[in-house]
């Protein structure tokens, strides 16, 4: 091979090199009417909760470029507005053409998991709005007639979102984004959760990596922790005012193991649930151990203070890397398991109602 050849070979590897670079990134390039100029678009990581890449608008345009891992749940933001956008990309060249104020009818171009991702959502998410609607009236209604029929309509709709899942999940049984969605169908049904190995065993190929491919493969290993009639684990945490806090600390009570946060919408509309049950049952031998996923300490203080939640709080404020949480496999909160004086498990993610009945059935 002559000089002048090695040469037109090395320029080739190194033009290969640079495309295959420029390949590996994530370009935004967002064109929304009603953004105003020199609003500040963001883009926040969905499972870390940061920021990771800024923009601002300029005549409703607006580009976001970051380099990934890998290919997951990202939401963009615009400062000053409550409008959330949430994606599902890689290192994509992603357009988005709409109407900042009709987020639903955006048009997205460049991205195959995005693409999945929509299908998705066109199938799954009036399901789950009914779905809701239906747990928060049966919530809701005190008639025990009215109640149990909303009930059980409730059930025959989550069977119907389970249905689409897996119509769905057949026809994208290699994507991240069908990973996605097992793991929220986990963590909203027990059905699912329960033969959560099955459903898993379908994926293939990239549906078996990343973040959610990850999780899900801690949480079958953690599948045992947790289970009813067995003793939760030990665990040590430090209290609000860095003084260690030993789950075995509470033996000779009921518990209430309840893992929260200050960002947690649900977690937050729970807990004037919990307070009046806790107001209710703590002297009959009843108490609450709050497990916090904050990260910003002085907001989980203030959450404290402002919900009244008047008992023990622990967290090493490392949000979902929670090393309780990732102990017992906790995917989702709000999360709780009501353990007995000697420690033993007797209820799991009990609310509302449901709590009160099961301490009922023990409080002397």
């Amino acid at each position: 091979m002559n000089t002048m050849t090695k040469k037109l070979v090395v320029l080739s590897m190194l033009a290969f090199c640079s495309m295959n670079l420029m390949a590996q990134s994530l370009e935004i390039k967002g064109s929304l009417k009603n953004v105003p100029d020199q609003t500040v678009v963001t883009l926040l990581d969905g499972m870390a909760n940061k920021e990771v890449a800024t923009a601002t608008v300029v005549e409703g345009k607006f580009e976001l470029k970051t380099t990934l891992v890998g290919t997951g749940v990202y939401v963009v933001s615009f400062k000053g507005t409550k409008t959330q956008i949430p994606l599902f990309v890689g290192n994509d060249k992603l357009t988005m053409d709409g109407d900042v104020n009709a987020p639903k009818e955006i048009v997205y171009q460049g991205s195959p998991s995005q693409d999945v991702y929509q299908s998705y959502m066109k199938k799954l998410d009036p399901l789950m709005s009914s779905y809701f609607g239906s747990l928060g009236a049966a919530q809701a209604e005190k008639e025990a007639t009215k109640k149990d029929s909303i009930g059980k309509q409730a059930e025959l709709q989550s069977q119907a979102i389970i249905a689409e899942y897996v119509s769905a999940s057949k026809l994208n049984n290699q994507s991240p984004v069908t990973t996605f969605f097992l793991f929220q169908m986990a963590n909203i049904f027990p059905a699912v959760k329960e033969t959560l190995t099955d459903y898993y065993a379908a994926l293939e190929g990239d549906a078996k990596k990343g973040t959610f491919a990850d999780v899900i493969e801690k949480t079958l290993q953690t599948s045992g922790v947790g289970k009813i009639g067995t003793v939760l684990p030990e665990f040590t945490q430090n209290d609000v005012n860095g003084k260690p806090i030993k789950l075995s600390s509470l033996r000779g009570k009921y518990v209430l193991v309840d893992f929260w946060a200050s960002w947690c919408g649900p977690c937050r509309a729970e807990n004037p649930n919990v307070v009046k049950t806790y107001n209710a049952f703590k002297n009959k031998n009843f108490t609450v151990l709050g497990v916090s996923l904050d990260q910003d300490k002085p907001r989980w203080i203030e959450a404290i203070k402002k919900d009244g939640l008047a008992w023990a709080h622990v967290s090493d404020l490392k949000y979902w890397n929670n090393e309780v949480a990732v102990q017992f496999g906790i995917q989702s909160i709000p999360a709780s398991f009501l353990i007995d004086p000697n420690g033993v498990i007797i209820g799991r993610d009990l609310r509302g109602d449901d709590l009160v009945k099961a301490l009922k059935a023990v409080s002397k």
